[in-house]
């Protein structure tokens, strides 16, 4: 399972594997915890530096 989180109007987009880590120690219940994640910028993939680059000069280009 994964989910993903939208910034810069969705240019920039964090992808992150969800781990179900629930058992016996849950009652088996599902319970959900990050894993993994990668960071996509207009489709690519790009290094977590160059997303945090992005963002921090996009966001106050657009802020207000």
């Amino acid at each position: 399972m994964s989910r993903s989180e939208y910034y810069c109007d969705g240019r920039l987009v964090k992808e992150i594997d969800q781990i179900n880590m629930g058992g016996a120690a849950t009652n088996f219940t599902d319970h959900y915890v990050d894993g993994r994640h990668r960071w996509l910028l207009d489709g690519e993939e790009v290094t977590p530096a160059d997303a945090e680059a992005f963002r921090a000069t996009w966001e106050p280009e657009h802020a207000g």
